[in-house]
């Protein structure tokens, strides 16, 4: 499995990277803008990514935004890239806006459990 790691907490980033690259490569952004590069170089290289974990609010661009830009780039190109939103906000609204809104796949509160995020990977087949 490929993975992206979006966030601007770089100790967050290190600690899901080292539980995602025990199922594959995963590479890491400090901000959507950052995120959206490296994703488009990765649909032209031919090794999109399989999974993309999204923070909500960073600097530059936020998650909502980064996600919006990635479904719009799915539907362009006929895929659909797995996006968990990894987050400490965890207010209903914030979750419901992540599905309803953002179209994210599924969504963790911050700090995460890693059996939590395992499961999920089992779940949507990725591991």
């Amino acid at each position: 499995m490929r993975s992206l790691i979006v966030d601007d907490d770089e100790m967050g980033r290190m600690m899901l990277a080292t539980l995602l690259e025990e199922f594959g490569p995963c590479d890491q952004a400090e901000n959507g803008k950052e995120a959206l590069a490296l994703l488009d170089n990765a649909v032209a290289a031919s090794t999109p990514y399989e999974l993309i974990c999204l923070d909500i609010i960073m600097p530059v661009m936020d998650g909502t935004e980064t996600l919006r830009q990635i479904r719009e780039r799915d539907q362009k190109r006929g895929g659909r890239t797995k996006v968990f939103m990894i987050s400490a906000c965890n207010s209903p609204q914030d979750i419901e806006n992540a599905f309803f809104e953002g179209d994210c796949d599924d969504y963790v509160v911050k700090p995460f459990r890693r059996e939590a995020v395992t499961q999920m990977l089992s779940r949507y087949k990725l591991i």
